[in-house]
This record gives structure tokens, C-alpha cells and sequence, in this order.
């Protein structure tokens, strides 16, 4: 069993994580952020929470991680889908000028080709897919 088993609520914002395992880490912190965590640690969701990832001793912070996170980070130029590198502005723009988007069906047909890589490349380890619809829904004024 191991420490996350146990303890799996963000040490600051007491939230609930979702665990990331080795592939997540490595991908998405370097140095001395990546050599704080062993093979896995959690994802904090809150988006008001400045913590990304945390284990039993380390916590990896807003700014710690290679790329932005979208939960994190609310500006247009950061990825929604990591795997096939969606922005929130690209989503903003198809909204804004033809009223719809295709990228979430984008998306689902590169998964369908078995081209995602979510475990690697997302930062919260998972599928982006209801990122992308939080982000929509958002934009169309509709938040969650």
C-alpha cells in the first residue's frame, strides 16, 4: 500500500486529488520539482489551490510545472488537450466567429485512432474531454 492510499486530500486547499503516476510526474516536472516525488503523487483540481501535485512529503506548485495547467491557469493560451495541443483561445475563437467548435470530435476521433497519451501528457493524468466542456461551457457563459 502506499502513502497515497492514505492521504489523498491536498495538503493547503483540503480538497480531494486524483492520482498521477510516473509518466505524469516525469512528463510535467523537472529537476529538483520532479526529484521531490517517487513514483506517484496526487493532482489537486481546485483551480484556486496554487498546489499542482502533491505526495506524503512534497508539494509541486503553480508555475513548478513544465507547462501551464489548465485548471490552474485560466488564460487563452493554454491548453485544454494536451495530446493535440487545443488551446482555450482556440476554442474561444471557433465559439466567437462560426458559434460551435469541432474540436471536442476532434479529440474523440485521435482517441479513437489511439493517439491520445493522457496519462503522459495531461498534467491531471486523465482525459481532457471534460476539461473541454468546462472550458465551452465557460466561454458560452455557462460555468459549472
Amino acid at each position: 500500500m502506499s502513502s497515497l492510499d492514505e492521504a489523498l486530500d491536498c495538503p493547503v486547499c483540503g480538497r480531494q486529488g486524483r492520482k498521477v503516476g510516473k509518466e505524469t510526474l516525469d512528463h510535467h516536472l523537472e529537476g529538483s520539482s520532479r526529484a521531490r516525488f517517487g513514483d506517484e503523487a496526487a493532482f489537486c483540481p481546485n483551480p484556486a489551490c496554487e498546489v499542482v501535485y502533491f505526495g506524503a512529503r512534497a508539494t509541486a506548485r503553480k508555475g513548478e510545472t513544465v507547462l501551464a495547467v489548465t485548471q490552474k491557469d485560466p488564460a487563452d493560451e493554454v491548453f485544454v488537450c494536451y495530446c493535440f495541443e487545443h488551446t482555450r483561445g482556440d476554442l474561444r475563437s471557433d465559439l466567437v466567429q462560426r458559434g460551435a467548435t469541432d474540436i471536442p470530435d476532434r479529440i474523440k476521433q485521435g482517441i479513437k485512432e489511439g493517439r491520445c497519451d493522457c496519462a503522459r501528457r495531461n498534467p491531471q493524468g486523465t482525459c481532457c474531454l471534460g476539461n473541454v466542456a468546462a472550458a465551452i461551457d465557460e466561454i458560452n457563459g455557462r460555468p459549472r
